[in-house]
This record gives C-alpha cells, sequence and structure tokens, in this order.
C-alpha cells in the first residue's frame, strides 16, 4: 500500500493536507476530513493553509514537509510511523520558504533538505538551496544548490520536485523550471544529477526540460500551463519510475520513465559544472 498526500479547498477555500490510501497507485481512495497534527507546542500548531506536501521515509519514520503558513509561507515537518497519528514539528525556516524535499537518509551523520527562499506573493524568482541539520529541528549551513537561468524553460525560477532517489550515479533530482511569458508563468519539468556524498554539489544537469505543458489537461485549469513534479516511486528490480506531477493545478498526473535511460539523457544533455 502507498501513502498519498494532496490538498483540497475547504468551504472556506483553503488548502488542507488530506490522507489517501492506493492499492496500486493509480486509483486513490482520499480521507474527506483533513489530517490533524499533534504538536506539543500549541505555537507550531496554528495552521493557517498548507499546500505542496511531500513524503518521505527516513529509518523507521515518515517524515511529511508541506508549505505551511505561519506569519507567512515557511516549511512544515511532521512525522508519522503508522499514518494514524501525526506529530509536527517545528517549522524548518523563518518566512518566506517554499519547496523543501528532504534526502530518505543521513548523510554523513546529518539530514538534508531542499529548498527555495521565496516571498510573500506568486514569486518571480527563485533558485534551489539546500540545508543540512543534525536533528531536524536546527537547520543552517545553507548552501545554493542551483539558480534559475541558463535556458528559457527555467529561466526564472527553479524548485525541487520529489524526493531525491539514491542511484549508483548520484542523488536523481527532479524539479520545475518555470518561464516567464505574456501569458503567465509556464512551469517545465527538469532533472538533475547530484554527489552522493556532497549533496550540495551538482555533477549533471539538464540543459532540455524532460516534460512541458502540452496536453490539455497540462494547459488549462486553475493554473494554466503547468507540470509540476511532486512525488516519484521508483520499482527497484525494474527500474522503472512513476513521476506524479500536477496538470494545471488540478490534476494529478503520472509519467513513466527507466532509471538509465533518464540518467543517460541528464548526462548527454547537460551543462557544464
Amino acid at each position: 500500500m502507498s501513502a498519498y498526500f494532496e490538498w483540497t479547498i475547504n468551504q472556506s477555500y483553503m488548502p488542507f493536507l488530506h490522507f489517501g490510501r492506493s492499492q496500486d497507485g493509480i486509483k486513490w481512495e482520499i480521507e474527506h476530513d483533513r489530517i490533524q497534527f499533534k504538536s506539543d507546542d500549541p505555537e507550531i500548531g496554528k495552521m493557517i493553509y498548507a499546500y505542496d506536501p511531500r513524503v518521505c521515509k527516513i529509518e523507521d519514520s515518515y517524515y511529511i514537509t508541506w508549505c505551511n503558513c505561519y506569519h507567512g509561507l515557511t516549511i512544515g515537518v511532521a512525522r508519522t510511523k503508522d499514518f494514524k497519528e501525526f506529530h509536527q514539528m517545528e517549522n524548518a525556516y523563518l518566512p518566506f520558504n517554499r519547496n523543501g524535499v528532504l534526502f530518505p537518509r543521513k548523510i554523513n551523520g546529518k539530514y538534508y533538505i531542499l529548498n527555495r527562499p521565496s516571498d510573500n506573493g506568486h514569486t518571480p524568482f527563485g533558485d534551489i538551496f539546500i540545508s543540512e541539520s543534525p536533528d531536524m529541528i536546527h537547520w543552517g549551513r545553507h548552501r545554493l544548490l542551483m539558480g534559475a537561468g541558463g535556458q528559457w524553460w527555467q529561466g526564472t525560477k527553479v524548485g525541487a520536485g520529489p524526493i531525491p532517489i539514491e542511484t549508483t550515479e548520484g542523488w536523481l533530482m527532479i524539479y520545475h523550471g518555470v518561464l516567464n511569458t505574456c501569458n503567465g508563468f509556464v512551469y517545465n519539468i527538469g532533472a538533475a544529477l547530484l554527489d552522493i556524498a556532497k549533496p550540495w554539489k551538482v555533477l549533471y544537469r539538464t540543459n532540455r526540460y524532460l516534460l512541458n505543458p502540452e496536453k490539455s489537461y497540462e494547459t488549462t485549469g486553475k493554473v494554466p500551463n503547468v507540470v509540476f513534479p511532486c512525488a516519484a516511486l521508483c520499482d527497484a528490480p525494474t527500474g522503472r519510475i512513476a513521476i506524479y506531477y500536477g496538470g494545471a493545478d488540478t490534476y494529478t498526473c503520472i509519467a513513466y520513465a527507466q532509471v538509465d535511460e533518464l540518467i543517460d539523457f541528464i548526462k548527454a544533455n547537460s551543462e557544464v559544472f
């Protein structure tokens, strides 16, 4: 059984997180009531809205990160072991920050998270940073991972997508790149390989997009012209990856790829670092 989180709009038009389950990763049963996070500190539990969640298993716990509103947008963090009780932890950053994505294991004894410093609007800028922590509470040693620019399809901003996948060639990171046009933002999907032992070091980064909005369910919806990668499941024996992405902020879509083919594509169409 796979775990799935989505953001939905309640009667007050505010997004929150809901839990869902699936036997095949395609058909989902989403619980109607939003997740009730528990917190030792009532101050941390003040949640106005929440969206863009990611789920990451580290050792015996599952950690959820999301875009949390606490006097502005920041990265909320929670953990669970049974998907029944969810314990909200300290927010990872001061406002404003988005796209918090954890690595699935400690590296050199530290936790690592990707993030994108932001502002309180529909940010017209953004670079991906990486931070480390000894305890999943105190985050520091912030380093620039990659900036926007270079190619038209990621010239405005970039942001982390699914949990990085560990491969023999490095951490496979799927991300979104944004173009600003006369008709608004266009969200595309790119990929990169990061050094296994030094994840702040980019080995390869695509100068061509993997996917851009073309289908009607990607170009038309609540937010037009968006393909936004948010989760990826990798079947180790076959090497197949199922990439879940948002289509026009209206649909949850799936695209499939093979790990070796994706790595070959990244290396063959990469910037030089």
